[in-house]
């Protein structure tokens, strides 16, 4: 049964996010993506759904998003400012209560102020019991919103299949950069 991280293991957790910056750059890596999507560990902080905590590290957004953004910080830190560093944020929860485009908006907002380059947008996946819309531009809406109202990067995933499908997307002006499904 999961219970609340302490100080202590938070502070390791932490640590060992910026450890793994240094390990990408010492490898040679160019950019790289902090996941906070996705019920995955920074996820689940952010998400109502999985957060269910009653002290300063639960609630509202805000202090939610407390404990990924100290997390972003220490690996903007280890990672040079030259390079790109970028986030995954859920942008909706697909489920009743959960995380929505107006948080997943707020959060990179956040991430923006803390000098988060891009934004690679997903959603659903924190829970089981999801309701996922599947079609080849599923995600597109929320990558859209996202990048205009937040104003920064996105880049949009999902179902893009095609060389046309991301054009089209890019074009509109809907994402800066796609990530194609090998189909």
């Amino acid at each position: 049964m999961p219970k609340a991280a302490g100080p202590r293991v938070m502070a390791e957790m932490v640590e060992d996010y910026a450890a793994a910056a240094r390990a990408a750059l010492a490898a040679g890596f160019d950019a790289l993506i902090v996941d906070a999507a996705r019920g995955y560990l920074l996820g689940s902080w952010l998400s109502p759904l999985t957060n269910r905590r009653d002290d300063d590290l639960g609630g509202d957004l805000e202090r939610r998003a407390r404990f990924p953004l100290e997390v972003f910080a220490a690996v903007r830190a280890a990672w040079p400012q030259d390079r790109v560093l970028g986030a995954t944020v859920t942008a909706a929860d697909w489920a009743a209560g959960g995380a929505t485009v107006e948080d997943a908006v707020a959060v990179a907002r956040l991430l923006s102020e803390a000098g988060c380059d891009v934004i690679e947008v997903t959603a659903g996946g924190t829970i089981a019991r999801t309701r996922p819309l599947y079609d080849p531009y599923y995600l597109v809406s929320y990558s859209d919103r996202i990048r205009n109202e937040a104003g920064i990067a996105t880049i949009a995933t999902g179902a893009i299949t095609t060389v046309d499908q991301a054009n089209t997307i890019l074009a509109a002006g809907r994402a800066d950069l796609c990530l194609l499904l090998d189909s």
